[in-house]
């Protein structure tokens, strides 16, 4: 019986591992954990036809584009020994309106990194916060929330005052979480 248990878990315990990885095409439809932290990642394959630094390049370019422009907002360090790249940024999210008909607003900041692993380009987003100031000073929210508490499958099922709030949240993360993933797909010509 425990040798049957045990095949059970050397089997299943891999698909658990990747089943957080979205491939290409692919849309995030959830809030992956990993680790205690959210993090999203999105994998596509490679340039076949091209050599690893001229992926590279393609990767580099693509992070200067997106978050080598404006430093009041983002910045970006590349590591070509590593073929990798790390970005921080921010972004203010327009939420869906809520049942009162207002759109809230909400400032996401967040790191980047994107890197060449065997054949293929990865993209990890992580180190995810939001930051909320409303108009009216309502104090219902901490003004920095780490989206560990606020937009994972446990904190979305919490039903308090804030719910509503916290599900437009995830909606809109999820949203520009695909667009990002979208460009990316773009850049190598997906």
């Amino acid at each position: 019986m425990k040798k049957f248990i045990f095949y059970i878990i050397c089997f299943i315990f891999p698909i658990l591992c990747f089943s957080q990885v979205v491939k290409l095409g692919e849309d995030f439809v959830d809030v992956p954990v990993i680790d205690g932290k959210v993090t999203f990642l999105k994998e596509i394959p490679s340039k076949k036809n091209i050599s690893t630094d001229a992926n590279y390049k393609i990767l580099k370019e693509w992070a200067i584009i997106n978050y080598g422009k404006d430093p009041f907002i983002s910045s970006v360090r590349h590591d070509t020994k590593n073929n990798e790249f790390i970005a921080k940024s921010r972004i203010e999210l327009l939420l869906p309106a809520n049942s009162k008909g207002v759109r809230e607003k909400m400032v996401m900041r967040y790191r980047i990194n994107g890197f060449l692993f065997q054949d293929k380009c990865v993209l990890e987003v992580t180190d995810i916060s939001y930051l909320y100031e409303n108009q009216a000073n309502d104090k219902l929210l901490p003004r920095v929330i780490r989206a560990e508490d606020f937009i994972t499958d446990n904190a979305v099922e919490l039903n308090d005052n804030i719910r509503e709030f916290r599900v437009n949240t995830r909606k809109s993360t999820l949203y520009f979480m695909n667009e990002i993933s979208k460009d990316f797909e773009g850049k190598f010509g997906y």
